[in-house]
């Protein structure tokens, strides 16, 4: 389905402005030697640090990059999903808006056009909404719009940085439930993503990229737990004492961030950072955020150490308190009584997220360790639960 042979990509910085390859030219590639296939029905996850050549690679695969060496053969529909609305006129409706990207990206006669957008508007969930202008949507509600014209064009192949889940809870199961069809249908997937547990549950395999390189290829399983231990031993590079603020690292980060995780604390019920709580005890996350404008998001998740989750809540699901810092800083602070996990090692991991709550721009995390106790309970969870027989029985 998707055949990449020997793909760079080199932007030149001198001989007149050009971005081919010459001998007298100065520059650099940003993406170098990638070569990879998938058949139908596989996934292919993409992972690296910041600048690693990953979204020069999504938009070569794509189609909105042009390569400098090498070849990308598509043997299917391609959906990209890397700036849904972009392409938005804002004073036409959301229906022209829409009618035109299917007419677009799957030239579509105007028959076809007008016998899918009952499909869209069916999807998206706008209502009448969808006859005003563009202009007058929030951002959630043209990522809803567009989002909806791509479900209707059948792809066989997605390019996307993120799975896109946006809006209310009714809207996002329809997300959720539509990305399970294209799976289960036998599509083809390729999945950059700064979540790599994200990773772990819908890729089968993984590029990692470095410095535009591929470094590995192979089982997301494998892949992963190598970029985690490289990760991890360059963030440690420059800790001393295993404090809990000191070992906080970003996961990932997406180049020119404008939403960003600047701190991560975690604190006891006395107010002192710790890395180690007892069952039963409190626990409290201090979040500092930046941001260009407008209000932030952060969305807080408690894993296991091997990112398996356990909980997670965002701060557009419980109206959260936001303090503003000044100079574009903002602090959430989120607290969890009477922490109810069991024994072991977890991770809390802090997502940015934009005023939307609909994109993620930078992942922090923290390990911590949760005590031993003589509790037999077995699993992640101390459950309320007690042991009863009916009288007579």
């Amino acid at each position: 389905m998707l055949e990449v042979c020997d793909v760079g990509k080199f932007y030149g910085l001198g001989g007149g402005g050009s971005l081919w390859p010459r001998a007298s030219d100065d520059g650099f590639w940003a993406v170098r030697d990638v070569s990879f296939s998938l058949a139908r029905g596989e996934t292919l996850g993409l992972i690296g640090r910041n600048g690693a050549g990953k979204s020069t690679l999504l938009g070569i695969l794509a189609g909105t990059i042009r390569q400098s060496s090498g070849s990308v053969t598509a043997a299917g529909r391609v959906a990209s999903l890397l700036d849904l609305g972009t392409g938005f006129h804002p004073l036409e409706t959301g229906r022209e808006n829409a009618a035109t990207l299917l007419a677009l990206h799957a030239r579509l006669s105007r028959a076809e056009v007008r016998d899918r957008m009952p499909a869209v508007e069916r999807f998206a969930g706008l209502g009448d909404r969808i006859d005003d202008p563009i202009r007058t949507y929030s951002d959630g509600m043209r990522l809803r719009l567009a989002f909806a014209a791509v479900s209707v064009l059948e792809p066989e192949i997605i390019i996307t940085d993120e799975v896109l889940v946006v809006g209310d809870e009714e809207f996002q199961r329809r997300c959720e439930d539509w990305f399970d069809r294209f799976l289960a249908g036998g599509g083809t997937f390729v999945l950059c993503s700064h979540d790599l547990s994200q990773i772990g549950r819908l890729c089968q395999n993984t590029l990692w990229l470095e410095d535009g390189r591929p470094r590995e290829l192979g089982e997301t399983r494998d892949v992963v737990r190598h970029y985690r231990e490289a990760m991890g031993s360059h963030a440690a590079g420059g800790t001393e004492g295993g404090g809990a603020a000191g070992v906080a690292h970003a996961a990932g980060k997406l180049a020119g961030l404008s939403f960003e995780v600047t701190a991560l604390r975690l604190v006891d019920d006395a107010g002192q950072d710790c890395d180690r709580v007892a069952r039963g005890s409190g626990l409290h996350a201090i979040i500092d955020l930046t941001a260009p404008a407008g209000r932030p998001n952060v969305f807080i998740g408690i894993t296991t150490a091997d990112l398996t989750p356990v909980y997670g809540v965002a701060s557009d699901m419980d109206e959260a308190p936001l303090e503003t810092l000044g100079g574009g800083t903002y602090r959430f602070r989120i607290h969890f009584p009477d922490l109810p996990l069991l024994a072991g090692s977890y991770r809390l991991r802090a997502h940015a997220l934009d005023e939307t709550g609909t994109r993620l721009y930078d992942t922090v995390e923290l390990p911590f360790q949760v005590d031993e106790t003589s509790d037999p309970a077995r699993g992640l969870v101390r459950l309320a639960s007690a042991f009863r027989a009916e009288e007579g029985a």
